[in-house]
């Protein structure tokens, strides 16, 4: 718990607070001069005016930013406008800002530091905010978008536009002089859809691991990697909804799939006679189990995927790629895409399915067309 020292306005004036602090350009953040710890002070007029002093027991600036937010906020008051600041500290704004989102997940924030650092070189060395030209931004994505992928080129623009519009908020600037550059265009993903016999050769390549290990007996019949491989290629769950899942998730006929976030909503998912014979197979190999118990013992049988087609001489396979298997086994059976979608746990009714895998149907209304015969 913070503790708060509570001075009067002539108790500030005689300790002089600039032979001690230094103002920073946020109102109300000072930074102690000798130890370089920030504070964070404010006038309060509950129970008679006096002058709030707490140390934020930090010396990085984009946390004493997001703990002055606090503060602010348990004071009353809105929280502070950045004013005619220079661009590394709008930067470090929107990454306090980012900081303080409720269940942001640790993968996002890399990703949040991540552009916010490419967001930093925009210009050459820090200068004021107000003076960044559209010219200076052309510069700038012409040489970002000639050295890095559309996907860093990409997420470090709409990082910079989020930080201007921080700085539009706040009567800093007044537009944003990236409006006009236009984003790389993104070439679909690529990814490696086996048959139906190479995904069994897959997963009894996968099987075979402990025995190429040296394993023998029992533990050598034993393979969570080929057990995860197979429940996410046959159910087609995301990596982190299986993760979650206990056997008290797993019904006679239905498997009940837990909310991974928010855009991500619970459903019921039908277990197919193949989910169904993995499933069998590893409450019989695993014995005892309670409701509580994880059905799945690995967390990512990434390198078991990587390995076995390595060995195999097949393409490589990503886990998530085991999703887009499920999916396209699904339509090339004959399911409608919009149940397909479902299943997946798509919100949009199959819109974006069709867009991944609406081709698939073509090929097979194609295939199926030459069996015709009249």
């Amino acid at each position: 718990m913070w503790k708060n020292v509570v001075l009067g306005p002539q108790e500030w004036q005689e300790m002089d607070m600039r032979q001690y602090f230094e103002p920073t350009d946020y109102a109300h953040l000072y930074r102690e001069k000798n130890s370089g710890i920030y504070y964070a002070r404010m006038d309060s007029r509950q129970g008679g005016r006096k002058t709030v002093r707490r140390s934020l027991k930090t010396k990085e600036l984009t946390e004493a930013i997001a703990k002055m937010a606090a503060f602010l906020q348990e004071m009353g008051a809105d929280t502070p406008a950045i004013g005619n600041v220079s661009w590394y500290v709008a930067v470090d704004t929107y990454i306090a800002r980012q900081k303080m989102r409720p269940n942001l997940k640790p993968l996002a924030l890399q990703s949040i530091l991540l552009f916010a650092r490419h967001a930093k070189e925009l210009v050459a060395s820090d200068v004021p905010a107000i003076s960044i030209t559209p010219h200076m931004c052309r510069l700038w994505w012409a040489a970002k978008t000639k050295n890095n992928t559309p996907r860093t080129a990409n997420g470090t623009l709409c990082a910079i536009r989020k930080i201007f519009s921080i700085l539009i908020e706040s009567g800093s600037v007044k537009e944003d002089p990236t409006s006009k550059l236009e984003l790389m265009r993104v070439k679909p993903t690529d990814f490696f859809i086996p048959g139906k016999d190479d995904f069994a050769r897959i997963v009894q390549e996968i099987r075979r691991a402990p025995v190429l290990r040296g394993h023998t007996g029992k533990k050598a019949l034993e393979s969570p990697a080929a057990d995860m491989v197979e429940f996410l290629a046959y159910s087609g769950l995301r990596i982190e909804e299986a993760r979650r899942l206990t056997w008290g998730d797993i019904g006679p006929n239905v498997v009940k799939v837990p909310a991974i976030k928010h855009a991500v909503k619970p459903r019921m998912l039908y277990i197919n006679p193949a989910l169904q014979g993995v499933i069998e197979g590893m409450k019989k190999l695993r014995g005892y189990y309670a409701a509580t118990d994880s059905v799945l013992l690995l967390d990512n049988p990434r390198k078991a995927l990587t390995n076995a087609c390595t060995r195999l001489g097949l393409p490589h396979m990503r886990v998530h790629d085991l999703r887009h298997f499920f999916a396209t086994t699904c339509i090339e059976q004959g399911v409608d895409i919009p149940t397909v979608a479902k299943w997946l746990g798509h919100q949009d009714g199959g819109a974006l399915a069709m867009r991944v895998y609406g081709h698939l149907r073509d090929e097979h209304s194609k295939e199926q067309a030459s069996k015709l015969k009249f």
